[in-house]
């Protein structure tokens, strides 16, 4: 039986080493992973190091964080406040009217919306489109009109809030 037990004893101090080998390299990697410093360190100093090191890192996460809300509320003001009332330029081509309307994207005004109206002050419509341009859309109808729409045109969109433009020259 001396025999295995001392055969039990080897294969006990080829664990232990085997742990102490895998320890040692753990302990390398968490030191790779530290601030580099100007001396050695022992273990429990490495081990406190990291748990520190460790909690400066949560912080900054949280000041991250913070700043990350801060900011994204900041960008929601600054966008909130660009929507301006919609903008109505209105250009004459005889018979034909060219309606352009600008608003801001989030704004709820739809294509539909704006069409209802051209169509109550008398207008045949012959073509439109939208575009989005970053946080605008660009409303161009094309339409026929009668001599006494673009009167009642005028009167309707006011009644929706919109800036009319100057008609150009």
């Amino acid at each position: 039986m001396e025999n295995g037990g001392r055969s039990a004893r080897i294969n006990r101090c080829l664990i232990e080493r085997e742990r102490r080998r895998h320890m040692k390299a753990l302990f390398t990697k968490l030191s790779t992973l530290l601030p580099t410093q100007p001396t050695k360190m022992s273990v429990p100093e490495m081990v406190d190091r990291a748990t520190t090191y460790v909690k400066e890192l949560q912080t900054r996460m949280e000041r991250y964080e913070g700043t990350k809300v801060q900011l994204e509320a900041t960008y929601e003001m600054k966008k909130r406040r660009r929507m301006t009332r919609p903008v109505l330029s209105v250009r004459d081509f005889g018979s034909n009217l060219e309606v352009n309307l600008i608003t801001g994207v989030n704004m709820g005004f739809a294509l539909s919306d704006f069409i209802s109206i051209l169509q109550e002050g008398g207008a045949d419509i012959i073509s439109a489109t939208c575009q989005h341009v970053e946080d605008r859309a660009i409303y161009t109808i094309l339409s026929q009109r009668s001599l006494a729409f673009q009167a009642k045109l005028a009167a309707k969109l006011q009644a929706a809030d919109c800036k009319m433009l100057p008609q150009p020259s």
